[in-house]
């Protein structure tokens, strides 16, 4: 009785802190993805992306919609006949941080030269998958209507150009390659700070 409680406490409290959310801002941050399968050992990793209008909790600094984020890698692998696969996504607001983030989980799966693990890594290259920005649906709930709407949708937009403009130009100069390699002209270009 007392362990039904508790459950129910904490269900209803994990609840209301998902559909709690503080002031929001559209910000760029640089995103990548994992997955991986109880069935078989290989684990894929796609590249380190930017998404140029993703939206975060300043409160909690958290990425609004990052389940729906992990959802979008998941349908690409249900989409090729891998639909058993556990799916994550990483994310960050500057290249440093995102930069660890990528080299530690890489190194969860491959080991080390003492102790190297038994996981066949694979990439995923930014033509094969994508990701997609998330509007939050709290942000159309909250009256954002006419003028404002429209000119947040033009802004998503100037993002989502320039964004394509930034991979264009990162593919003419070869920069595409994953982090980690000895060559660090490779690295994803800094963002510029948002004020």
């Amino acid at each position: 009785m007392r362990r039904t409680i508790f459950v129910l406490s904490l269900l209803t409290v994990l609840l209301h802190s998902t559909l709690v959310w503080g002031k929001l801002r559209q910000t760029p941050i640089y995103i990548f993805g994992a997955s991986a399968s109880f069935n078989d050992s290989i684990v894929y990793f796609t590249n380190i992306q930017i998404l140029d209008s993703a939206w975060i909790d300043e409160k909690t600094d958290f990425l609004v919609g990052r389940h729906e984020y992990s959802s979008q890698l998941r349908s690409h692998f249900n989409s090729k006949g891998q639909p058993a696969r556990t799916c994550l996504v990483s994310f960050a607001t500057n290249e440093k941080d995102i930069m660890k983030k990528y080299a530690k989980m890489r190194k969860k799966f491959k080991g080390t030269n003492k102790k190297p693990k038994n996981y066949d890594i694979r990439e995923i290259d930014e033509e094969e998958f994508k990701f997609s920005s998330i509007v939050p649906v709290t942000i159309s709930e909250e009256g954002e209507t006419g003028k404002k709407a429209e000119k947040n949708a033009k802004k998503a937009e100037k993002n989502a150009q320039k964004a394509k403009k930034r991979a264009e130009k990162m593919k003419k100069k070869g920069i595409g390659k994953q982090p980690g390699s000895d060559d660090a002209s490779n690295m994803p270009p800094s963002m510029p700070p948002r004020h």
